[in-house]
Order: structure tokens, then C-alpha cells, then sequence
């Protein structure tokens, strides 16, 4: 989405939740990398695993990419993860053959005092 910002532009992705997966994998199948909002890791993982059912599987021994993104301007994206369309290991598939998926953590509240109106 292209967003007009006064004289400049700028782009914003969609962010995806868990409900939508056939969104998701058409964005992946379309060489795009979608980003996906999850609580926690709890439900990363679950979401991992209902991917399965849909034929997407992550691809054995590739670690999670950290650093794919800038994490001081998208201080909640957590990892990109590599998936491919059935089981497969990391050196079993050309790495151009990868589906990828940029997952964000919804970000933590922190809890501060405020003392006004206490005595």
C-alpha cells in the first residue's frame, strides 16, 4: 500500500493475523513475504503447526532469521521463518524455493507509576 505522507512517500505493509492463512500462503506463493502479528511464541508455534494443515511446512534446520529486519524501527518484528510445501530439510531445496513469513510479537505493555493524584 503506497500512503501519501505530505510531499512524500512511503510504504506500509498489511499485517496479517492467524485467521487469515489463505492470505497468507497466496502472499507466499506470489514470492511476496507476508507479516503476521502472534501474541507470544505460544502461539507462533501454533500457528506453525496449523500451517500443516494447509500444506506449509517449515523447513528443518534453517534457524529463524532475527536480523532480517530493522529492529529499531520495527521494534516488535520478532523472525522471518523459511517454509516450503511439503517436508523438507535446509539443504534439500534450493534456497530461492523458500516461502517466507515475517513474524511480529504484539508489543508488551510496560507498566509505569504515575504518581499523580497520590498523597
Amino acid at each position: 500500500m503506497l500512503t501519501s505522507r505530505g510531499d512524500s512517500y512511503f510504504f506500509r505493509e498489511t499485517r496479517y493475523q492467524t485467521g487469515e492463512t489463505e492470505e497468507i500462503i497466496t502472499e507466499m506463493k506470489n514470492g511476496k513475504i507476508p507479516c503476521v502479528d502472534v501474541d507470544n511464541q505460544d502461539e507462533l508455534d501454533w500457528y506453525i503447526e496449523q500451517l500443516k494443515k494447509h500444506g506449509i511446512y517449515r523447513i528443518d534446520g534453517l534457524a529463524c532469521d532475527r536480523k532480517a529486519r530493522d529492529g529499531v524501527k520495527e521494534p516488535d518484528f520478532e523472525c522471518r521463518i523459511a517454509f516450503f510445501t511439503k517436508p523438507v530439510k535446509a539443504g534439500e531445496i534450493k534456497p530461492e524455493y523458500a516461502l517466507f513469513i515475517d513474524f511480529y510479537f504484539e508489543p508488551e505493555i510496560e507498566e509505569t507509576y504515575d504518581s499523580i493524584g497520590e498523597i
